[in-house]
């Protein structure tokens, strides 16, 4: 039975105190621009009864109006590509109603069509339109009375680390405790870390995006979840040699994780001469001085590591736990500084130009990664209690996203074309160590919406 979603209410939010003239526009960086002309999206679910305070959105609506007035560039509008202008125009506030389901029935299968509707907001749109907003918030009442907050964040102000930035303000402000941030320090000037230093590439970003969406034709989302005690018997399996430490949990499940898709995509694609995996490491902390966790921009690069078809060497996470492993170890603070110093971050994706010609040409695969795991997502508590769980309704082909589960497994939401996952499906290897898998959506041809 689809979800029966209504919207009863949309209006725009502004920051309860005006943006100094000071402050007028915000610069983004070169990493900014990079991270994609789409919105990063996140439903938390609330159920009923479950914290202190009631759902009253009025409440949350005048605290997000404080939040704005702490992190004004999301009350702002693109300008130009590269710059937002902190105008005060606002966030989106939305209101909706779910009519035919409870919060817990919903979610024993969610699906991405259905969490789609729980936003306010396409979060890939196919144009840039600069009245859109920054932030979009939508409150949506379940059948039982529990809620969901859906929240789209144009990727291009803020990483993970920074919109969980925003969502733990908005919270702290919600339970009554008042601005975290009044000192402004979660707002910085990555533009003067990483300048943009290439005219129009906004315009340069967008258009790759659309030809991507272009290529997509079946594929298939699925969640999978690993328990603590699987993804320890992974890591212990993954011994260390004598020129690499013992792998991280996230390590080890990126090697894991990697190796099952090579295995499934060898058959499909037999004209493939190299598989690719990227890490996207977040270097706040390796910056010179370091910057807050949660700040506002991108502050994230990734890493990546390769394995050559027809080396005859067995494709399991043990044989390459050690290529992801010394990717990572290759960002240090030191290299952080000398990409920062002689301009490297910009050397370092023209030189990636040559793998985007092996990728066109049908020639390389590559899987990103990205983790979500330490990041204090679960702890988003607006005095109604800890969300009981957080759907990631974005559509982002070959990717491997990794969230933490409460009882310290891992969910690893993976979308591969619909051939591929129907290997990776057969993959005994693969599924020893898999605890639960959910279908979260199957294409049936393009999705205009998706990347």
């Amino acid at each position: 039975m689809a979800l029966k979603v209504e919207v009863y209410q949309k209006e725009k939010v502004r920051p309860s105190s005006p943006t100094p003239q000071t402050l007028r526009y915000y610069k983004l960086s070169l990493l900014d621009v990079l991270a994609g002309p789409f919105y990063g999206p996140h439903v938390f679910f609330y159920p009923s009864g479950a914290g202190p305070r009631r759902h009253d959105y009025d409440e949350l609506k005048e605290s997000l109006s404080e939040a704005l007035s702490i992190l004004y560039p999301l009350a702002g509008r693109l300008k130009d590509g590269s710059i937002i202008e902190c105008n005060d125009e606002g966030a989106d506030f939305v209101r909706a109603n779910v009519t035919n389901y409870d919060l817990g029935e919903f979610l024993r299968h969610p699906k991405l069509e259905d969490l789609r509707q729980l936003l306010p907001l396409d979060p890939n749109p196919d144009v840039i339109d600069p009245a859109m907003p920054m932030l979009a918030v939508q409150v949506t009442r379940f059948r039982c009375g529990g809620t969901t907050v859906g929240f789209c964040t144009w990727h291009g102000v803020a990483d993970g680390g920074g919109m969980t930035g925003l969502y733990n303000i908005l919270a702290a402000i919600n339970r009554g405790e008042g601005a975290t941030d009044s000192g402004g320090g979660l707002v910085v000037d990555v533009a003067a870390i990483f300048s943009p230093a290439i005219s129009n590439i906004s315009q340069i970003m967008l258009t790759a995006y659309a030809g991507m969406k272009k290529e997509l034709g079946k594929y298939t989302t699925k969640r999978f979840v690993l328990s603590k005690q699987d993804i320890e018997r992974i890591r212990n399996q993954y011994n260390p040699s004598e020129h690499h430490r013992r792998p991280s949990r996230v390590e080890a499940l990126s090697a894991f994780v990697w190796a099952a898709v090579i295995r499934a995509t060898l058959p499909v694609n037999p004209i493939l001469k190299k598989h690719s995996v990227s890490h996207i490491v977040n270097f706040r902390k390796k910056l010179n001085p370091p910057v807050p966790s949660q700040c506002l921009g991108n502050i994230l690069y990734g890493t990546s590591a390769d394995w050559e078809v027809g080396g005859g060497e067995q494709v399991t996470g043990q044989s390459l736990v050690g290529r992801v492993v010394e990717a990572m170890d290759k960002f240090t603070s030191d290299y952080v500084r000398e990409m920062q110093e002689g301009g490297g971050f910009l050397r370092s994706i023209t030189s990636q130009q040559s793998k985007i010609v092996d990728y066109n040409k049908g020639e390389t695969k590559v899987l990103s990664t990205s983790s979500l795991c330490k990041i204090p997502l679960g702890e988003v508590d607006f005095g109604w209690g800890k969300p009981i769980w957080i759907g990631m309704p974005q559509t982002l082909l070959n990717l491997a996203l990794f969230v933490d589960t409460e009882d310290g497994g891992i969910e690893v939401w993976i979308e591969l074309d619909h051939e591929v996952m129907c290997n990776l499906d057969k993959d005994m290897e693969f599924h020893a160590y898999v605890s639960s898998t959910h279908i979260v959506y199957e294409s049936s041809g393009h999705l205009s919406s998706a990347l």
